[in-house]
């Protein structure tokens, strides 16, 4: 039987149980609950490290976590999927439920797809819910930007834009590159948070014994993540460096996309969310306007960062925390970035920062291959646009004298000198981003 069809049916029932808020000296500990009926009980947790003395409304602070322990649970429920979710903790009204619904569907794109799953989104579960509703609204004086910063270009691109400002950074899972970006901006210890999420290791255990295992949007976990801390510490701007690149598609003719919850979809989705459930805290991406390329371009101007940032999701990871400071150099991900820096500084350096020539490596040809579009999808991680990189790759040509492995094979069965080249001119107008600082992202872009 189909391996999705056997534990839907044999698990039936998926319950977010409850949440724990411990307040402790150094961190608010929140503790979420779960159980698949008849396979195992699970316990996530997020730490928030306590930077200062925090205040906060108890019961409103409730409302939040609990929305958190909503985006949270589909990491648990995808090894099941199982038909009926049951909520003890907290009541949800039909339009939540859809919203959820929808995250959920079109978050698990990806997973669908790589687990061979038909489904609707209307079918993907049934929900129950208790009656305890929350009322209680966001009363607290909040001012300036938190910037979210996860150690790769496109973060210090947005520290670098807003450097002017009384920022804060948030950090979630304690990677030290992260506060070394961070550090290189100018930010001190004082302004910088840190956040620890903690997936019950049980849940590592069923992925290994075969269950139902993928991508999850991990950015929508993020985004409530994000609006609890942005509360706690005062701050009325989420600052987020997702490009409008993020909005492509990953599988030809489907809306599967990897970075759904980093597009602007799910960008315009939470927004009227939160405005709606949670209060006012403004939710908005810094780099909405540009594409990788041109942020590529913003930050080559940075050299001080060269040697500091990874841009690598699979460099390396601890147990259930995160990941590590590394480039793996063997990814979709890594040969992406490779590429598009090489259009802007020189190849020693470049060679200089990952340690070796990627568009050298033969065994990094299928990556390749899909990173150009001349694939049925693109590779299943955080990369930029087919254009881009077909861009990227004939300017590329077009400038060398010596072409290694990569872009002599793409010269030889893909060259087409017919590319847009206006792609490092473009402004995308749908996007969210406050006046004053929209007028500095478009003078960061068109500055040379």
């Amino acid at each position: 039987m189909n391996k999705y069809l056997d534990f839907k049916n044999k698990y039936k029932t998926f319950i977010y149980d409850s949440y724990k808020i411990d307040d402790l000296e150094d961190k608010l500990v929140l503790t979420f609950n779960y159980e698949i009926e008849g396979l195992s009980k699970f316990n996530h947790v997020i730490n928030i490290y306590k930077k200062d003395n925090i205040n906060y409304d108890y019961k409103y602070l409730e409302k939040l976590v609990f929305n958190i322990g909503m985006i949270e649970a589909v990491s648990y429920w995808k090894l099941t999927c199982s038909p009926n979710i049951k909520v003890n903790c907290g009541y949800l009204d039909e339009y939540q439920i859809n919203w959820f619904k929808k995250l959920f569907f079109i978050g698990l794109g990806e997973f669908f797809y790589v687990n061979d799953i038909n489904i609707n989104q209307e079918d993907i579960f049934s929900l129950e819910c208790s009656n305890r509703v929350y009322n209680e609204a966001l009363n607290k004086e909040l001012k300036d930007n938190l910037i979210l910063v996860g150690g790769g270009k496109d973060s210090v691109v947005s520290l670098e834009i807003l450097k002017n400002y009384n920022n804060g950074v948030l950090i979630i899972n304690k990677r030290q590159i992260c506060f070394d970006c961070a550090h290189l901006a100018g930010y001190t210890d004082d302004k910088i948070y840190n956040i620890e999420r903690k997936i019950d290791p049980r849940l590592l255990e069923l992925n290994n014994q075969g269950f139902l295992n993928g991508h999850v949007p991990i950015s929508g976990a993020y985004a409530f993540i994000s609006y609890l801390c942005a509360y706690l510490y005062g701050y009325k701007n989420i600052v987020l460096s997702n490009e409008s690149s993020a909005n492509e598609e990953s599988v030809k003719g489907t809306d599967i996309n990897h970075q759904y919850s980093k597009s602007y979809e799910f960008e315009k989705n939470f927004r009227e969310y939160s405005n709606k459930y949670l209060g006012e805290i403004n939710y908005f991406s810094l780099l909405r306007p540009l594409n990788e390329l041109q942020i590529m371009k913003i930050f080559s101007k940075y050299p001080k960062y060269f040697n500091t940032f990874i841009s690598c999701n699979n460099g390396g990871k601890i147990n259930n925390i995160g990941k590590t400071d590394s480039w793996c150099l063997n990814c979709p991900k890594c040969l992406f970035i490779y590429i598009i820096f090489s259009n802007f500084i020189s190849d020693d350096k470049l060679t200089q920062i990952f340690g070796e020539n990627l568009l050298d490596r033969k065994d990094l040809l299928n990556y390749f291959i899909e990173l150009t579009g001349n694939s049925d999808k693109k590779p299943f991680e955080c990369v930029g646009t087919i254009e881009e990189v077909n861009y990227s790759i004939m300017n590329k040509i077009n400038n060398s004298s010596h072409l290694p492995y990569l872009l002599e094979n793409y010269k030889n069965n893909y060259y087409n000198d017919n590319y847009d080249k206006s792609i490092l001119n473009r402004f995308n107008d749908v996007n969210f981003i406050p006046e004053d600082m929209l007028k500095l992202v478009k003078d960061e872009l068109y500055n040379d």
